[in-house]
């Protein structure tokens, strides 16, 4: 699956604005993968 750049572009926004690395330790690119899979619900 491929994400277009607007959504690549406001998951970014998203992981920085709620500190995903700091609280929950996981990479952008695993926190795209679990999203584009439907594990993470934003």
């Amino acid at each position: 699956m491929r994400i277009n750049d607007e959504m690549l572009d406001k998951l970014g926004t998203y992981f920085v604005y709620h500190e995903v690395y700091n609280r929950y330790g996981i990479t952008f690119e695993s926190f795209v993968d679990r999203w584009s899979r439907g594990i993470i619900d934003i």
